[in-house]
């Protein structure tokens, strides 16, 4: 992997660590946050209710 692509994928997984942690903050536990970023994006208002199975 060159440098440009690995630098790449770390800031990438910065980038979804940093919007999990919302996730998280609204109820959901690391393993439902991570998938939720895919699934919902960042979240908005009642939006963690499906995502986190509350």
């Amino acid at each position: 992997m060159s440098k440009p692509v690995g630098w790449a994928c770390v800031i990438a997984f910065v980038i979804w660590s940093l919007v999990a942690v919302q996730w998280m903050d609204k109820g959901c536990d690391a393993v439902e946050a991570y998938t939720a970023v895919f699934e919902y994006g960042v979240p908005e208002g009642l939006e963690f209710l499906p995502a986190c199975n509350s």
